[in-house]
């Protein structure tokens, strides 16, 4: 009968136990050094809508309510949109290496990292394939047909769009595992329903030609960066989220 039912190998049945103790057992704060770390890393992806805002004021013959962000990448200073683009993707790269740290051990450890390390290279494209002229700008220019440039643009920011309301669907499912933030699941799956929401209606507005369109690009692609700076206070101020002995346990 052993030939039919084998027994798991001890080598085995010790790494399931530390698994299943590893995620069942109480979480820790995350520690200082990893604190900072983060902190570094959302100061990055803060920084980005403060450039283009800056840009976007400053910029000859730019409207802000009604261009997107990307269409600062053209004309004359626009190496410094695509500079910004190619920072705040190094900023979310370190984010994830941040947050592969920080929830080693339990469920999401491996997924939630790699939704955010394709945002952050997709960010880093983005500022090497500069979109193509929209109607209004730069000044006097004549839209013509699309470019491959142009396509790639758009195809990675799509990606980054939806790797930012995943993202926030893959850690609420986290934190619905953790005492210490459970009230977090609520905001978190809010947050990539609105990202959603509002790259829809800027889609809408941009093909009515609407004056407004560039306010929907900026609330979609800023939900997720509120949520991390917000998130940066429970974090310091203690809140458990980590798993003792990480390193040890399973992840997912």
């Amino acid at each position: 009968m052993s030939e039919l039912f084998p027994q798991a190998s001890p080598a085995n049945q010790s790494a399931s136990s530390r698994g299943v103790a590893a995620d069942s057992a109480p979480a820790i704060p995350v520690p200082r050094r990893l604190l900072l770390w983060l902190t570094y890393g959302v100061a990055g992806t803060l920084l980005f809508p403060i450039i283009y805002l800056i840009e976007g004021a400053t910029r000859p013959g730019y409207n802000a309510w009604q261009q997107a962000i990307s269409t600062l990448s053209l004309g004359p200073g626009g190496w410094i949109q695509q500079a910004n683009f190619i920072m705040c993707g190094v900023s979310v790269i370190w984010l994830a290496f941040v947050w592969r740290q920080i929830l080693r051990g339990g469920v999401c450890a491996r997924w939630y990292p790699i939704v955010r390390g394709i945002e952050g290279l997709a960010l880093i494209m983005i500022g090497f394939f500069s979109t193509d002229p929209a109607p209004g700008y730069p000044p006097g220019t004549v839209v013509a047909s699309t470019t491959l440039q142009g396509t790639i643009h758009l195809a990675f920011t799509i990606t980054v769009v939806n790797a930012m309301a995943l993202a926030l669907f893959i850690i609420a499912w986290r934190f619905w595992r953790e005492p210490d933030f459970r009230g977090w699941v609520a905001y978190s799956v809010i947050s990539g329903l609105l990202t959603f929401v509002f790259i829809t209606c800027y889609g809408v507005a941009n093909a009515l030609h609407s004056p407004y369109s560039g306010i929907f690009e900026r609330l979609a692609t800023n939900t997720d960066t509120v949520w991390g700076a917000v998130l940066l206070i429970p974090l310091w101020a203690g809140r458990k989220l980590m798993r003792p002995n990480a390193k040890m346990g399973t992840e997912h």
